[in-house]
């Protein structure tokens, strides 16, 4: 059920910045959310139905808009001081670990009653549960995939060499026409490649934990998958510099202008509105690789303030948003890929359920342990100098940037 009527984008204009209107004397909950576009007007849409619920207690939703990238700072900053908002929608699962770590989020097993756990996936949960307690209700899991334009292209190949191959015939730059694009400086979609190479994050210990001073991103594995990376580039010409931008390529994409992308669920909606008729597929191994492309499985969820004055009121909308219809409403909207298993089972012919249904099958969790903050920005360093020119010294690359990350780890 798409939420774009007049009503909608009036309260939308409401909410940004300003709240949701409410009635004097009411309480209010404040909530940061990330959503955008379509995606915000429908949460916006679900927020106004809340509140005519008797699990509002009369209180009002007071959205506010917050860019993803600085919501974790200015939380972990905000809340100690009871300026944080009572529920953010929504966080990544690998950020867990550091909003524990400050003390911010409140844990909310109690939240998840014996049903909704059932009808949900063991691994959206356990992306949530940080030693032994859960700390947010998961709303969608996502993982990129290969979404293809079947105007220009029947099926994605099945093997790199033809994949490739098909990619340059549909390449002609000075008419803006790309066979395949993907945002290569991006650690979390390039993932798939270094895996598929052997690399990986962090190792584990014998009982099965995740050890941080195991960082395997300057492997062997990880240079052979900087090089396939730089080769899509250099090589084969099929991502000029520039091209590797997201909004770029949503945009060529939209318009009919690129034949394979690597994306993910979040910009399905553009696509739907484009009308461009898209199939959904895994990205082939890599020539040389020893496994299959396997990318990063994000969960995204609910996490509610522990400074929080509102917690009952904040958590039933939590509860709203996490439900069966729910999770199939923001579906249609956005293609957001429920963890509701009665919601998937709905959705089953749902193209864009099956394609990145399969992406994530195929693929791991990002580590949600504190650690995890610090390999981002050095693992993202590495990446973009390794495609910045030809074949320049990967190994060393990725060497700088292991030492950079358990430099960081170990002054904590």
């Amino acid at each position: 059920m798409k939420m774009r009527n007049t009503a909608v984008v009036a309260a939308l204009t409401v909410a940004l910045g300003l709240g949701i209107a409410s009635t004097q004397g009411a309480s209010k909950v404040s909530i940061w959310t990330d959503f955008k576009g379509g995606e915000l007007a429908w949460f916006t849409a679900a927020a106004k139905a809340f509140e005519a619920t008797p699990a509002a207690k009369g209180a009002k939703l007071e959205l506010t808009s917050v860019i993803l990238g600085e919501t974790r700072d200015k939380f972990i900053q905000a809340a100690p001081k009871g300026e944080g908002p009572d529920l953010i929608a929504t966080i990544p699962h690998d950020q867990i670990g550091e909003f524990v770590t400050a003390g911010v989020l409140e844990p909310m097993t109690k939240y998840l009653d014996a049903k909704t756990k059932s009808d949900t996936q063991a691994s959206a949960i356990d992306a949530f549960n940080y030693k032994g307690k859960l700390f947010g209700l998961p709303m969608w899991s996502e993982a990129v995939a290969v979404v293809y334009n079947k105007k220009l292209i029947k099926s994605i190949p099945s093997n790199w060499e033809a994949f490739i191959a098909a990619a340059q015939k549909l390449t002609n730059p000075e008419k803006q026409e790309f066979g395949f694009l993907a945002p290569i400086g991006i650690q979390y979609h390039m993932n798939g490649i270094y895996r598929a190479f052997g690399a990986y994050v962090f190792g584990k210990n014998k009982d099965g934990s995740l050890n941080p001073q195991d960082i395997g991103l300057a492997t062997e594995g990880a240079v052979k998958a900087a090089q396939t990376i730089n080769d899509l580039r250099f090589k084969y010409k099929l991502i000029p510099e520039g091209t590797e931008n997201p909004d770029l390529e949503k945009d060529l994409f939209t318009k009919g202008k690129v034949a394979m992308w690597l994306t993910g669920p979040w910009d399905m909606s553009a696509v739907k509105d484009a009308k461009i008729d898209y199939g959904i597929g895994l990205l082939p191994k890599p020539t040389g690789a020893t496994k299959p492309w396997s990318p990063f499985i994000g969960v995204r969820g609910l996490v509610m303030n522990a400074y929080s004055k509102n917690k009952d009121v904040a958590a039933a909308f939590a509860q709203y948003l996490i439900s069966k219809e729910s999770q199939i409403s923001l579906n249609q909207e956005g293609g957001r890929l429920p963890i509701s298993k009665s919601a998937l089972a709905q959705l089953k012919g749902d193209p864009t359920v099956k394609g990145f249904g399969a992406a994530s099958a195929a693929g791991i969790a990002m580590p949600n342990i504190a650690e995890m903050g610090s390999v981002w920005g050095p693992w993202g360093d590495a990446l973009n100098l390794s495609i910045k020119t030809a074949n320049p010294d990967f190994a060393d690359l990725h060497k700088k940037a292991v030492a950079a990350i358990l430099g960081a780890i170990n002054k904590k």
